[in-house]
């Protein structure tokens, strides 16, 4: 893979060159004479020294300055040739000391982070010394411990560079920028706001709408939005942010068209037909879902997505054309099996007909850990829950590595209501699995499913202190406090983090709503419960009582009336209560 160069530096190379023959004492040059015997091991042609070979590292002590420069872009070149990352780094002492100019780094790092080389962040880290106060190589070098995953170090890399150079406003929005990957809404916001109005531009705009969607001002961060777009139309970044307010406030038709607005560019065209799919299914409009479909690539791992996704909004119908063509082709992927067996349990409750699925996989996959763990939640799901157990520890002596069949186990001798058991199960699997957070939780569900929810809230809270991003935790805590009526400025703030990990999940949604609501924000709360109610399919009959208590405090009687009949219409434990607010 060859590289180009700036073209001042190749005309200063063509003098440059010339130097490499006047020097004296350098080993490869002396007569023409001797020049001429020489030269070939010292400069030899692509053929004789061929391609993938290394320029030797000389010692350049005795190199004239114009040499140098000739030997640092010959390495450098050939390492871009020869795609060779060792040798680029290798050429970083003689750059510093060439005083290479930033261009000439900030193509060598691009080259290296766009190949996601593990020698990037060391390259530009010397870039950066060589020339500290460049702001492109600085960013540059924020981006490669960003994606090495180091951002903490990349903030506190672009806020020491603020420190000596404030004011600039480059590094401020590459700040704000981390800050907003960071979930620090408030921080970047902070930092936008310190850009003058005059170095405002089109990404300044769009991270403005982004911190203020992260702090759920949505009304707010669409002007921004728009304006980012306007300025930039070719760019998807501002349109997903705009569908993605769109989504959250529930204005499904204006979210559409920020979508298909992306698809006229170049952003994956998969990522967002899926998005349209889903908000078509949410909005119980299958056929439309299919349509968008059948503009994908024929692409059968994408297929089973939309597929699995049509299940579970019940368009079964819908699901089951996707699905037969696929199974009927030679060596159809297993996972079509195991689609079409969760296919007929939901759509028909036909335990045998699901099972007899899975036993049509390969039979090399016929007792797969997946397969396996499939048949334990059909059984489990047609209340054969004896013989689902029986499958979960089959499946934890024969998978002995693999956790899903100790948290199925636990779940399904929980929802019998063996308290003691499931719980034994769990915590036998945390002491083999402490630093797993998915079972820590569960083991966190089981105890308040108990009454034991004192020692459920400690451990949630210490899931919280080990892995802060922990949304289920977060919404655990949060509506938990919420529901106590405690702490509510901190349950409002935990629940608010939990959304912008998690912003589809209904039962999250719904938690926010009801700590607003807590906090005495009604209208925030009814527009987050009205959210909430639009996430799917299958809404739980406490979201739509939470939905009629926040409609009814807000004096919206009719939209509370129908909130609390669609909750009863669940048939929930207390049914008897929400007749009695239906009928007052």
């Amino acid at each position: 893979m060859s590289k180009t160069f700036p073209l001042p530096f190749l005309c200063f190379l063509s003098i440059a060159l010339l130097g490499l023959f006047l020097l004296n004492n350098s080993g490869c040059v002396g007569s023409r004479a001797d020049a001429q015997e020489t030269q070939a091991p010292c400069h030899a042609s692509d053929s004789e020294q061929g391609l993938g070979e290394r320029l030797p590292i000389l010692p350049t002590q005795e190199f004239s300055q114009e040499a140098k420069s000739v030997y640092a872009f010959l390495l450098c070149d050939q390492a871009f040739r020869n795609e060779d990352e060792t040798a680029l780094l290798e050429a970083t002492e003689i750059l510093q000391e060439l005083h290479t100019p930033p261009a000439i780094w900030m193509e060598a790092g691009i080259w290296l982070l766009g190949r996601k080389s593990p020698l990037a962040v060391s390259f530009l880290d010397s870039a950066h010394n060589a020339w500290p106060n460049d702001t492109s190589l600085l960013m540059l070098y924020a981006e490669a411990l960003k994606e090495k995953g180091d951002t903490s170090a990349a903030i506190e890399l672009v806020r020491t560079f603020l420190a000596k150079n404030p004011g600039t406003a480059d590094a401020t929005l590459e700040l704000a920028i981390l800050e907003i990957g960071e979930r620090q809404y408030d921080k970047a916001l902070a930092l936008l706001k310190s850009i003058a109005h005059s170095e405002r531009t089109p990404l300044v705009e769009l991270n403005f709408g982004k911190a203020l969607a992260g702090l759920l001002r949505y009304d707010e961060a669409v002007p921004y939005l728009l304006r980012a777009h306007k300025a930039m139309p070719d760019l998807p970044e501002a349109l997903l942010e705009l569908g993605s307010v769109y989504e959250r406030t529930g204005q499904w038709e204006k979210a559409v068209h920020s979508y298909e607005e992306v698809l006229k560019t170049d952003f994956p065209s998969k990522n967002i037909l899926l998005k349209l799919i889903s908000l078509c299914l949410q909005q119980k409009k299958p056929e439309k879902a299919l349509r968008y479909l059948a503009e994908a690539p024929r692409d059968i791992p994408f297929q089973l997505i939309v597929a699995d996704m049509f299940i579970d909004a019940k368009n079964y119908l819908q699901a089951t054309t996707i699905l037969e063509p696929i199974v009927q082709q030679p060596n159809a992927p297993v996972e079509v099996y195991l689609l079409l067996a969760d296919l007929t349990w939901e759509h028909l409750h036909d335990l045998q007909g699901a099972l007899a699925w899975l036993d049509k996989m390969p039979e090399e996959f016929h007792k797969s850990s997946n397969a396996l763990l499939l048949r334990v939640h059909l059984l489990a799901r047609a209340e054969k829950k004896d013989e689902a157990v029986a499958c979960a520890r089959e499946g934890k002596a024969r998978f002995a590595n693999e956790t899903k069949f100790w948290e199925a186990e636990a779940r399904i001798l929980a929802s019998q209501g063996h308290s003691r058991q499931a719980l034994k199960v769990m915590q036998e699997a945390v002491k083999r699995w402490p630093e797993d957070m998915n079972l820590l939780f569960l083991l966190g569900n089981i105890l308040d499913e108990s009454g034991d929810k004192k020692a459920a809230f400690k451990l949630m809270e210490s899931i919280i202190a080990r892995e802060p991003d922990n949304f289920q935790a977060l919404n655990y805590v949060g509506y938990t406090l919420a529901e106590a009526n405690e702490q509510i400025d901190r349950a409002v703030s935990l629940l608010e983090r939990a959304t912008g990990l998690a912003p589809d999940r209904a039962y999250i949604v719904d938690s926010l709503a009801w700590a607003y609501y807590r906090a005495g924000r009604t209208s925030d709360a009814l527009r987050e419960i009205r959210r909430a109610v639009s996430l799917g399919a299958k809404i739980d009959a406490a979201i739509w009582e939470h939905y009629g208590d926040i409609a009814k405090s807000s004096g919206l009687a009719e939209e509370a009336r129908k909130a609390y009949a669609r909750a009863l219409e669940l048939e929930p434990d207390n049914a008897e209560e929400l007749r009695k607010k239906l009928g007052r």
